[in-house]
């Protein structure tokens, strides 16, 4: 689901969507109508609905506690790609090579 915004009448309304599979086409298929944009934009009805379905989100709830600064909480590790190949190109001085080619900063 999302939410779509179509010009109608040289007004602009706001609708939640969904994707549908009908045969071998996808098509929208319009869930609610939520209003005409400036009055759905001034009652801040978009913002509750956004904070309310990002309750349910990990990811929501992450970007919500770096807004509100609460990020003691939550803790960043590198893994994967940059831990190894970064090990590998200093034992193989790849590093000093290309900081060496690229020049002073």
């Amino acid at each position: 689901m999302f939410v779509r915004e179509k010009t109608i009448n040289g007004y602009t309304y706001i609708y939640l969507v969904e994707n549908v599979r009908e045969g071998g086409r996808t098509k929208q298929r319009i869930i609610r109508n939520l209003g005409r944009k400036e009055t759905v934009l001034a009652s801040k009805d978009l913002d509750r609905l956004a904070a309310s379905v990002g309750r349910f989100t990990e990811r929501a709830m992450v970007l919500d506690a770096i807004n509100n600064g609460d990020v003691a909480r939550y803790e960043a590790r590198r893994i994967g790609g940059p831990l190894l190949f970064g090990r590998l190109w200093q034992q193989l001085g790849i590093d000093q090579v290309i900081a060496d080619q690229l020049g002073p900063t």
